[in-house]
């Protein structure tokens, strides 16, 4: 008699007594997530890399653009597919370019589960960098008028204990 624990479909059967949920493959199409992003490059010789993060979809056919001002950009560099441990796939597309004011980049992802193509857009001036200045430029202007008014009122506060000294009128002579 053959050990039920060594075969395959003992082994689904021992995962499925421990409560485990099995998928040996997947059925249904999952739409892909997409974030853009853009590589912090120091060098300013250097072109921009703009990134394009699609995962989690299946199939693992998909196709990604980027568009530049609304044409599309041919110099693209891909990542390998990659599979994510659940059955999804994952690929990065780079856009290597250079980024002038009022620009427009939309990374643009087609795939099977999808509607209408997926399109995100990247705005340089709602950068990762851009938004965290921000952050702190809104969380600088709160602590300071929050410190400006607290020593105001510990200010106001201390000189209403403060006895007030009044100039004596002349005439009044306190030696005597």
């Amino acid at each position: 008699m053959r050990d039920p624990w060594v075969s395959v479909g003992g082994f689904v059967w021992m995962l499925t007594l421990l409560g485990a949920r099995v998928t040996l493959c997947r059925e249904t199409p999952v739409k892909p997530k997409v974030k853009v992003s853009r590589s912090n490059n120091e060098d300013p010789n250097k072109p921009h890399m703009l990134i394009c993060n699609v995962n989690g979809f299946y199939p693992y056919a998909i196709t990604v653009h980027w568009y530049k001002n609304g044409q599309k950009d041919p110099g693209v560099l891909s990542s390998e597919l990659l599979q994510n441990g659940d059955w999804t796939g994952q690929v990065m597309v780079m856009l290597e370019t250079s980024i002038n004011p009022g620009d427009t980049f939309v990374c643009e992802v087609l795939h099977v589960s999808l509607d209408e193509p997926l399109r995100r857009n990247w705005d340089s001036e709602e950068s990762e960098s851009a938004k965290s200045k921000k952050l702190t430029g809104i969380i600088g202007l709160v602590l300071g008028g929050l410190f400006f008014t607290v020593g105001g009122v510990m200010y106001w506060k201390n000189k209403k204990g403060r006895p007030q000294f009044h100039l004596q009128p002349e005439g009044v002579n306190f030696m005597g």
